[in-house]
Parts: C-alpha cells; sequence; structure tokens
C-alpha cells in the first residue's frame, strides 16, 4: 500500500493517482516495505512512464496486432496503418469500432462503447483510454484517461474486467 503525498489516502501501489483527491503518484517515493513504484524516472522513455519489467525499447515499425482474448478464445489480427478504436458495436449510433469486444460479452464486463484506442506514432505503439466509464488496465496498472501509454508485444490489457493479450509484429 501507498499513501497519497497530497491527501494522505491509502491505495494500492502501483497506482498512478489518487482516487482521492486526484493527485499525481508518479513521483519517485519508497512504500513502507521499501518498494519503488512502479512507475519512476528511472523507467521511462520519451518522458512517459513504461511499467517496471518492459523492454524500454518502444516498438516503432509494427505492421500487425493480434489480440487474443482468452474468454471467448477469439484472435483476431487488425494492420496497424490507422488508428484502431477499441469498445462495442452500437448501430443506433451507427459506432463500429475496429476491435469490436461485443462477442466476447463486452457489456458484461464492463467494456464502454468507445473504451480506448490504439495509435502508431514515432514514440511506438501507443494505448489511450478514452474515459472509458470502467477504465484500462495494462499490465494490472491503471491508465488515466485521454495520456498515451507504450505497447509492447505480449503485454495484458483488460478493458473494464475484459482480459485481452495483445502481440505486435
Amino acid at each position: 500500500m501507498i499513501k497519497c503525498t497530497a491527501c494522505g489516502y491509502e491505495l494500492l501501489s502501483g497506482t498512478l493517482y489518487c482516487e482521492e483527491c486526484g493527485a499525481s503518484l508518479l513521483e519517485d517515493e519508497e512504500t513502507s516495505d521499501g518498494t519503488l513504484h512502479p512507475f519512476t524516472s528511472l523507467s521511462r522513455v520519451s518522458g512517459r512512464p513504461v511499467l517496471i519489467g518492459q523492454d524500454v525499447n518502444p516498438v516503432t515499425k509494427a505492421e500487425l496486432i493480434t489480440f487474443v482474448i482468452p474468454i471467448s478464445g477469439r484472435h483476431i489480427k487488425l494492420t496497424l496503418d490507422d488508428t484502431i478504436r477499441i469498445g462495442r458495436a452500437d448501430p443506433t449510433a451507427s459506432l463500429y469500432p475496429e476491435l469490436d469486444l461485443t462477442a466476447d460479452g463486452g457489456a458484461e464486463y464492463g467494456v464502454s462503447r468507445l473504451h480506448a484506442s490504439i495509435d502508431l506514432s514515432d514514440e511506438g505503439v501507443l494505448i489511450v483510454d478514452m474515459s472509458s466509464t470502467n477504465g484500462t488496465l495494462l499490465n494490472n496498472y491503471r491508465l488515466p484517461p485521454e495520456l498515451p501509454y507504450p505497447l509492447r508485444s505480449g503485454d495484458e490489457i483488460r478493458f473494464g474486467d475484459l482480459l485481452v493479450h495483445i502481440f505486435l509484429d
């Protein structure tokens, strides 16, 4: 457990922002048991935090992304030539995300209609939570909304409570 330096609220280790007051927890602090936060200045690439244990060299030339969804057994391959929107289809709003998780129990697992997006940029392959209702977790760390974070092949992502593994080629 860690404490927010702004308000003193206790949070799970690895939390990026205080759930109580919204303060950033990205400082280089140690927890009471002496372990570092999962995001530290020692683990940054291009000013963006990366998860400890991740390869610090971003994948910048991925052409194909494979999504593996264990709950349904689906493997979906999409080309990474444009933004990949992730969510659930909504025909009444003419919303059809490139990765539609409706068939995987998306509604039951808390996937928003427009949950997240994945883009290829000069900084690598980036994921952005699109202010989803139930949040996006990257390797068990909640991403703050509307901020890009680098993806690596083999990462585990939870859209709400729906687990998805990604592989970059």
